[in-house]
């Protein structure tokens, strides 16, 4: 074989593969070759979906890990269409049995334990009377446009698997049968980042959106308003980002009589009915009577409340009350405690003109 022909073979095989790939390239169309090459990224709320079924299938937290925005209030839309028997949840989302028994939470001072429902959705429920002032008061809340936990009360169910009880043992019987719960969500999506905040220290200190949550606390004669029951949950937002929102994580001291140790009360419309809302107005403030935990906020600007009553003051009177149907009372305390929160509203109505 001469020289020349040895070259040629030598420049032949080079020469195949690199008409091959032009060949290949340019029988894939252009769409498809950004697809191979880069996922189209989501936009808007698909983007932080995207992320925790990434997250989830790679066995991580669904949780935001970097912090967010903070945030205390948002715009409810018209009020006056907001469905209270449900709040921040849906018909979809509430717990589904049978009920698997994860273990007792002895946190706080109400008996609870943790479960696990058919869906896979972690739940606390918690069982005493405040399983009906928690329930209602934060229906109130989330329609005011504060950050509440998703929760339902459910009026009677079995767990299966209980064992070692403690506290929780008066309420939950050895077959794992109960009455009267509150059950509160623990989704996987949402960071609890383990934040007290201070009434008087707050990324929204001097807001109306402050004070609002401050009238709101008093209006419902919340005595057990302290600091260690002021949260922080981190959730990504319809677009994706980050929100740090800052919430009254416990309305469960509700409904009764502020007061010390020994003379506060919760979910009783007796209390409740005589407890005093306002102590007056002056100088451009308004002051409350309150006797609590809240270390600080009895006295608000009188323009702060016009603006909490341009919000609170668009509930019907069917939607509270929907509020304490929720939350399984009886037809007596739905009209009652539905009547004095009226009463209240007009009170603060009267002190802020």
């Amino acid at each position: 074989m001469s020289k020349v022909s040895r070259c040629a073979l030598a420049l032949l095989g080079p020469l195949t593969l690199i008409v091959g790939f032009a060949v290949i390239n340019n029988s894939i169309p252009a769409s498809a070759g950004a697809s191979v090459f880069a996922s189209p990224q989501k936009k808007g709320k698909d983007k932080g979906k995207e992320s925790n079924k990434e997250k989830k299938s790679k066995g991580e937290s669904a949780a935001p890990t970097q912090k967010g925005a903070p945030a205390l209030w948002e715009d409810r839309g018209d009020i006056s269409r907001l469905n209270l028997v449900l709040g921040i949840g849906s018909e979809a989302g509430k717990p589904k049995p049978p009920f698997k028994f994860d273990k007792e939470d002895v946190t706080g001072t109400n008996p609870k334990i943790k479960i696990i429902d058919a869906n896979g959705v972690k739940w606390n429920f918690k069982f005493d009377e405040e399983v009906h002032s928690e329930v209602a008061a934060s229906r109130i809340a989330w329609a005011c446009g504060y950050m509440v936990e998703e929760s339902y009360f459910i009026p009677s169910g079995k767990v299966i698997g209980v064992s070692g009880l403690g506290r929780a043992g008066k309420f939950v019987g050895s077959d794992g049968s109960f009455t009267n719960a509150m059950a509160e969500k623990r989704p996987e999506n949402i960071a609890r980042r383990a934040v007290n905040w201070e009434w008087s220290s707050n990324p929204f200190a001097g807001t109306k959106e402050l004070s609002g949550l401050a009238i709101l606390n008093c209006l419902l004669s919340n005595w057990d308003a302290k600091p260690t029951n002021n949260n922080v949950l981190g959730m990504y937002d319809n677009n994706g980002r980050v929100k740090d929102w800052y919430l009254v994580a416990d309305w469960g001291g509700t409904f009764g009589k502020t007061g010390g140790f020994m003379s506060h009360s919760k979910w009783d419309l007796a209390d409740y009915s005589k407890q005093r809302f306002i102590e007056g107005s002056k100088g451009g403030a308004i002051n409350f009577h309150y006797s609590g935990k809240m270390s600080a906020m009895h006295s608000v600007p009188r323009d702060h409340a016009q603006w909490f009553l341009g919000v609170i003051g668009k509930l019907s009177d069917h939607q509270i009350r929907d509020a304490f149907r929720a939350a399984g009372a009886s037809q007596a305390e739905t009209d009652g405690f539905a009547t004095q929160i009226r009463k209240r509203i007009n009170e603060l109505q009267v002190a802020a003109r």
